[in-house]
């Protein structure tokens, strides 16, 4: 099993498993809490290397801008770890872009009271399924215009309304198609929260 499909099954068993226990105190083994700010708005902006990061071929290189919006979450996710809604964009600056468009559920918890791990998961639309880099010749055929999104993110909060974070986004079709080099970036972003 690939490494980051292991890492989303993981990921997924522990919020399944945390989910009953969260409804009860919203924390889990000790200190760490889940969901902290699962009841407001976040808006994340930043950028990235694009294409860059360990489970996908590096033919493609530049930068991207990454957008997020989190919205609060809704009070009948509660039962599996209060995860909030986001959409995303990731703009591709380089010669050869390939642009995202995503969709998800994120996931946060708090290691203490100011630093915090997140996962998000679900979808995307990319603006290319194949493209192809000027200068090497190097072919990406990502298989579908509709891909998965893992995002893993750690961060840190400078105030209770300002955050940063380094984050990892993996875009991939799962091998429901022929081809699936997948689609990575790795960066920072500031977030607001309101």
């Amino acid at each position: 099993m690939p490494l980051l499909s292991r890492f989303a099954l993981a990921a997924l068993l522990v919020v399944g498993l945390a989910g009953p226990t969260l409804a009860a105190d919203d924390t889990i083994l000790g200190e760490i809490k889940v969901g902290k700010y699962s009841d407001v708005w976040e808006v994340r902006f930043g950028g990235a290397a694009f294409d860059t990061g360990p489970a996908s071929p590096n033919h493609f290189s530049g930068a991207i801008i990454n957008a997020e919006v989190l919205a609060p979450s809704p009070d009948f996710l509660a039962v599996i770890g209060s995860p909030r809604p986001l959409l995303g964009t990731e703009i591709a600056i380089s010669d050869d872009p390939i642009h995202v468009i995503y969709g998800g559920l994120n996931w946060e918890a708090h290691v203490t009271e100011r630093l915090y791990l997140g996962f998000s998961g679900g979808g995307s639309w990319n603006s290319s399924q194949v493209t192809t880099n000027s200068s090497s010749g190097a072919t990406k055929n990502l298989g579908s215009s509709f891909l998965f999104l893992l995002q893993a993110s750690i961060g840190y909060d400078v105030t209770e309304k300002v955050t940063v974070q380094a984050f990892y986004n993996h875009f991939s079709n799962a091998y429901l198609a022929t081809k699936n080099p997948g689609l990575e970036s790795v960066g920072g972003r500031l977030g607001v929260r309101f």
